[in-house]
């Protein structure tokens, strides 16, 4: 009897544990491996979007550098241009050279004066920036890297390629700024981005063409050169889910590049974390709940050892007594005076075990509670992160307004918004650009971190003359932008931007005193198909106001020559 009460208490407590126990760790080990795969997938998207960011902001400086007057006005092959390029530089020391060229290809113009009077007219950077705003591909420069100190690993020095066309007033081709960003400035912000999100996690980020080719690491792109199958073929396309790269199962996403430039790269980050690591939290919870269930089943073997040495002969007493047990889930009132020596010591026994199995119970029931709580700790973590992510991808650091890829997409809504209706109420969408008049003088004279404060001041004066319903952004540079939506007409929009120019002109700037600003409006047409005729309008109309003598607030409307 003794063994084969071991036996069936042990081996059904060992059961019940391994079902229960199974069924919770399922739950929690699911809820910690979709956690983790989003965190991945999370890494993988912030940087995509920091790195598509950056090289927006690239383009769009050496856009606006194209267009400073002491190129379109002055020498190309002046000291003020050389100088003008070494201060660029040393302010983005991402650019490894910055230079301007003759419409025939001579270099006329470059930081440290490298490849000056040399032709470049064979390169496709020069070529197609003939025409329009260039950004390149990654790829090798073997004469420029001769100038340049040699990586400290060994690795090939490359480049990012942005250019941008000089024109005249009436359009000419005076010539082409071009920069040749490093490539370790890409895979800098991609590895930064890893390195924030999960700190000693494992994860690491790729680099894929649009081909779908390693362009980083520099280690796997040399393996995959060589021939080595070190990337999976992923089902529809995509990295993502459990997959196996080199050899080594991995837990990987992808996201794919939006630029929003004039080339599309095609690039691809994928975010992987070593399925062990990724496991690794499970697997620790799963040894937890083998060893709880194994020492429960033990020690309740132990326990029914024990009491069959105490059987005697009267046990269906004892059955009756387990039987309310188990229904009333309490601790029953067992018999005072048994009668005989073996059932009084049975008595005692089953209290005692009968304590136990519902302790137990307890215990169980808490620790469940307290395994929910963990998760949705760590569920709230999660949101609490993307929340900051999604703050960090619409927000100017610098400013705190929205930045350019926010005021997008308020665009895209307030357009949306004007066609489903706008005609039925009479209302319009309108946008100010607003920039600050000789800001450059400020940079200069001052210094940069005074520039950054003028910025930072001249930020707080929109969000103050602007309506609740309005967007205030950071264009670029010292450029801003302001969207209007819910509009009368032009009168509206029009004393918004004097609004604001009065307030800037009358208000006083620590360091520097008074500043002014010039305003492009212009308001949404039904013509409108996307986005760009309604910043080019006002971006035109910010040139006129420019042109006219700064400080001034110019309207221009759709049709309006």
């Amino acid at each position: 009897m003794r063994s084969q009460l071991s036996l069936w208490v042990g081996g059904l407590s060992l059961a019940v544990l391994t079902l229960v126990g199974g069924y919770l760790g399922k739950l929690a080990t699911d809820e910690l491996f979709t956690a983790q795969q989003a965190a991945v997938r999370a890494t993988a998207q912030a940087a995509a979007e920091l790195l598509a960011t950056q090289l927006r902001d690239r383009e769009r400086q050496i856009e606006l550098l194209s267009v400073a007057p002491h190129l379109v006005n002055g020498r190309l092959d002046s000291q003020e241009v050389r100088d003008s390029l070494d201060r660029r530089q040393a302010l983005h020391d991402e650019f490894a050279w910055l230079g301007v060229v003759a419409p025939d290809g001579t270099v006329l113009q470059a930081t440290g004066g490298m490849l000056t009077g040399r032709s470049v007219a064979q390169r496709d950077w020069f070529i197609a920036a003939r025409e329009r705003v260039f950004v390149g591909d990654v790829h090798e420069a073997k004469l420029l890297a001769t100038m340049l100190p040699a990586l400290p690993n060994g690795e090939p020095t490359r480049f990012i390629d942005f250019a941008a066309p000089i024109r005249d007033s009436d359009g000419r081709l005076l010539g082409v700024v071009g920069a040749h960003a490093h490539w370790r400035w890409v895979t800098g912000l991609v590895d930064g981005v890893v390195r924030r999100q999960l700190p000693g996690s494992g994860i690491d980020a790729l680099i894929l063409d649009r081909q779908g080719r390693l362009l980083y690491p520099e280690a796997l792109k040399a393996a995959q050169a060589s021939g080595a199958a070190v990337l999976p073929k992923p089902e529809n396309g995509r990295f993502d889910g459990e997959l196996v790269f080199d050899g080594k199962p991995y837990l990987a996403s992808e996201a794919t590049l939006q630029l929003r430039t004039n080339a599309e790269l095609g690039w691809r980050i994928v975010a992987r974390q070593p399925m062990e690591q990724a496991m690794r939290p499970v697997s620790a919870l799963r040894r937890e709940l083998v060893l709880l269930g194994v020492l429960a089943a033990t020690a309740l073997a132990l326990t029914a050892l024990l009491l069959a040495r105490r059987f005697s002969r009267p046990v269906e007493q004892l059955a009756r007594i387990a039987a309310r047990v188990e229904t009333e889930r309490r601790v029953p009132d067992f018999p005072e005076q048994p009668g005989v020596r073996e059932l009084d010591g049975l008595s005692r026994a089953m209290q005692s075990m009968a304590r136990s199995l519902l302790q137990t119970e307890k215990d169980l029931q808490a620790a469940n509670a307290t395994l929910e709580t963990q998760v949705q700790q760590r569920t709230a973590e999660l949101q609490a992160a993307n929340a900051k992510l999604e703050h960090l991808a619409t927000r100017d650091p610098l400013t705190g307004l929205h930045n350019r890829r926010s005021l997008d997409a308020r665009l895209a809504e307030a357009q949306a918004l004007d066609r489903r209706y706008g005609r039925q109420n009479g209302r319009v969408h309108g946008l100010l650009l607003v920039d600050v008049d000789h800001f450059k003088r400020i940079n200069d004279s001052f210094g940069h971190p005074t520039g950054d404060a003028v910025l930072r001041q001249l930020a707080e004066l929109l969000q103050s003359c602007v309506r609740v319903t309005d967007v205030a952004a950071r264009f670029g540079g010292e450029e801003f932008a302001v969207l209007l939506p819910e509009l009368a007409g032009p009168l509206e929009a029009v004393m918004a931007a004097e609004k604001i120019r009065t307030a800037v002109e009358a208000a006083t700037f620590p360091q520097v005193g008074k500043i002014t600003v010039s305003v492009g409006v212009s308001l949404a047409s039904p013509d409108d198909l996307e986005l760009a005729p309604l910043i080019a309008r006002s971006d035109a109309a910010l040139y006129v106001a420019k042109r006219g003598g700064r400080n001034a607030v110019v309207l221009k409307e759709a049709g309006a020559a």
